[in-house]
């Protein structure tokens, strides 16, 4: 945004050419810039998913210290083992962090051991102070009776104040011990890098911190920052405090996609190092749903994961201040998703419509079939007309040719229109059972479409086939109802073909039995097993042991498929 103002400010000394192709050149950086973070995002994504794998590793490294711990180390092994164990723990677990420095400092006390005697307190006092137990952490550095001698420890030492200072300032935020904390907070900073390690690769993060906090200087931090980041691992800890700074330093200075792609890296460092006392996922969250409503669904998931964290760790301050801002995200999450339900029942409604047309189409065909049976009997009638007229021309040859060609035809075409119309009958019953497939695909691809906007609230409150299997209880009940107005004496005949003691009763005089339904449909002409099975919406197996079973029943079985096939030949 800087450099288009720039260009706005002296467009009056460039040609119009010019300052069109800087304002593209700055759109295409921001583009870029949009499609870079919107990677980083979908990464994220990816790591929260698969956030149980780096847990594993996390705690697979802890229990192996504590084994070696537990095989009787002893002297400044353990001492450095149980200083190991609290690092583990240090961001990952409150109350083991606390647990595991308290152990070290008894035992480094019991071995008169003053190296870690320092470093365990200069611990309990650094997790003290990130359980917001501020006064405790100070008290406790005192017992220490002033900074120590070693370098590196004194080092740690000051540090360890600046941190506990900073933490007890942003606390306040008041205009009276904010201020005053801060104060105390930069002057220990500006003593800790007296003793600074070069070497240390935080080092150039710590010369940040310095001009941040010390000298006010955001141009310079930022130069330590990104120079910093360059020389740590990505997975690390470390990455994610630096990354975290340089996005809090690019905030201030207006630039959000900068801001957003850091504050990203940060909260990927995190997950990456299972650091459950983080901030970085939080404050992503509250960006996203402060600046883009379309990302109010992964600012919502974001903030339920840094909850998760908080809970995990057990930091009580970060659970409360997250309770706080989480109403405000949940809120719009959910006036998105009654949007979005609004549509997927506005959906519903329009496929119910189809199926009613459906529906209206199906019951139309049923009546046509009923005027072709009524012409067949008229055709019928007309062919008995065509055969006495045939008798009482047969003395003139040429005419009884003629028409006895007529009557093929006529015969031909009552043989067309009855197979006509049991083909429109499949075709009809076999369209409605394509669309109620269809309509599940449908549904399925809805759940797609939302769950590759990670819908989890909508994924749990829909079934994944309630719509389908409504569909297809309408689509076996119209089926049984025009079926039984077409041939209403199926029944009784189809049973007449089987033993008196093996004969299927129906549970209602308008639905058919799985049985009923699978001869209905060979009556129809439909015999192949999977196409049956496809209709009926059962495993081919099933079909396949139905028409097994039910002919086993048949007072003749050589015939019983012929016979069939001969019911309901009159229809009433």
């Amino acid at each position: 945004m800087p450099i288009l103002i720039f260009i706005i400010i002296f467009a009056g000394k460039w040609s119009i050419m010019r300052i069109y192709t800087l304002i593209i050149i700055f759109l295409l950086f921001v583009g870029n810039a949009v499609a870079d973070n919107q990677k980083l995002l979908d990464s994220l994504d990816t790591v929260i998913a698969h956030r149980a794998q780096f847990v594993a590793e996390k705690e697979n490294r802890i229990v192996s210290l504590k084994r070696r711990l537990n095989s009787g180390m002893r002297g400044e092994t353990a001492l450095q083992i149980l200083n190991d164990l609290y690092e583990e723990y240090h961001v990952f677990q409150f109350d083991s962090a606390m647990a595991y420095a308290d152990k070290g400092l008894s035992l480094a006390r019991q071995k008169h051991n003053d190296y870690y005697t320092t470093l365990f307190a200069i611990n309990r006092s650094e997790i003290l102070a990130i359980g917001g137990l501020y006064t405790e952490a100070i008290e406790n550095l005192g017992t220490l009776g002033g900074e120590p001698a070693d370098s590196t420890l004194r080092f740690k030492y000051l540090l360890t104040c600046f941190t506990i200072y900073s933490y007890w300032s942003d606390y306040c935020h008041d205009k009276h011990y904010a201020p005053l904390y801060r104060s105390r907070a930069d002057d220990f900073l500006r003593q800790a890098m007296a003793y600074a390690d070069v070497t240390d690769p935080l080092y150039e993060f710590y010369q940040g911190e310095v001009n941040v906090y010390v000298n006010h200087d955001n141009k310079q931090a930022r130069q330590h920052y990104l120079k910093a980041l360059q020389h740590i691992e990505e997975n690390s800890r470390a990455y994610s405090m630096t990354s975290f700074a340089l996005a809090g330093n690019y905030h201030l200075a207006g630039e959000k996609e900068k801001y957003m792609e850091h504050v990203i890296k940060a909260a990927l460092g995190d997950l990456r190092s299972c650091t459950m006392e983080n901030m970085a996922l939080q404050d992503l969250a509250v960006f996203l749903f402060e600046e883009d409503e379309r990302q109010i669904e992964r600012a919502e998931r974001y903030i339920n994961q840094s909850m998760e964290d908080a809970k995990f760790y057990n930091d009580r301050l970060r659970i409360l201040e997250i309770s706080r801002i989480m109403p405000q995200i949940m809120k719009a999450y959910q006036s998105t998703m009654k949007g979005q339900n609004a549509k997927l029942r506005y959906s519903i409604i329009f496929i119910s419509l189809l199926v009613l047309g459906l529906l209206l189409g199906a019951y139309y065909i049923h009546r046509q079939n009923r005027k072709l049976s009524s012409r067949r009997k008229e055709l019928a009638n007309s062919n008995l007309q065509l055969s006495e007229l045939n008798q009482q021309l047969s003395g003139s040859y040429r005419q009884q040719a003629e028409l006895n060609s007529q009557l093929q035809i006529l015969n031909q075409r009552l043989v067309d229109t009855n197979k006509r119309r049991e083909s429109l009958a499949s075709i009809f019953i076999d369209l409605c059972a394509k669309y109620i497939d269809k309509m599940g695909k449908y549904q399925t691809l809805v759940k797609r479409k939302i769950k590759a906007n990670q819908a989890q609230e909508l994924l749990q409150n829909i079934s994944s086939t309630r719509i389908s299997e409504e569909d297809a209880s309408t689509f076996l009940h119209r089926f049984d109802k025009a079926f039984l107005e077409l041939y209403p004496t199926f029944v009784g005949e189809f049973n007449a073909l089987l033993r008196p003691e093996e004969r299927i009763i129906q549970k209602s005089s308008h639905a058919l039995t799985t049985e009923l339904r699978t001869f209905a449909l060979i009556r129809l002409g439909v015999k192949n097993t999977a196409d049956i099975a496809g209709l009926l919406f059962l495993s081919n197996q099933t079909i396949y042991n139905c028409r097994s079973v039910t002919k086993s029943k048949a007072i003749n079985k050589d015939s019983f498929d012929d016979d069939v096939m001969r019911l309901c030949t009159v229809i009433s």
